[in-house]
């Protein structure tokens, strides 16, 4: 099942990869030159907290709320926990599309920086290792 999620894991994050080289492509030749700040100041800030968000909060409350929904059960079946791991995949994978959204619009540095740092965070940490699943699906007792 961790080699189901890595692969879903890449596929999911190579759009954003490959957009992120695009616009860097793009600046590096000229193509695409943003002249400095685009939108208001407001939009750096909203993706920077929705960066955050999708990196932290959001995980954490899912897994929260899953392991409140089946503290009771004996054990977890594997259809189960693996919806909830690709649930968690899909809430940590806003992430990269975030930071390339602030870079395409050509934010302040502060902002740029901490969606960057955000989406680095969310993909380091729940990347879905043979090691990180195996220890959840002892944690959750999974059949």
């Amino acid at each position: 099942m961790a080699s189901t999620l890595q692969k879903r894991f890449w596929l999911l994050l190579s759009p954003a990869l490959a957009g992120i080289g695009g616009v860097w492509f793009s600046r590096l030749q000229g193509f695409f030159e943003p002249g400095g700040q685009i939108g208001p100041a407001a939009l750096a800030v909203v993706l920077f907290i929705l960066a955050v968000v999708f990196a932290g909060a959001v995980p954490i409350l899912g897994r929260a709320i899953f392991a409140h929904r089946v503290r009771h059960l004996r054990r977890v079946s594997e259809d189960e926990f693996y919806r909830f791991q690709q649930r968690q995949l899909l809430a940590i994978m806003a992430t990269p599309y975030l930071a390339l959204a602030a870079y395409a619009l050509a934010v302040p540095g502060f902002y740029l920086v901490g969606t960057v740092l955000a989406m680095l965070y969310a993909l380091y940490y729940h990347y879905p290792s043979q090691q990180r699943t195996g220890f959840d699906r002892r944690i959750f007792r999974v059949q």
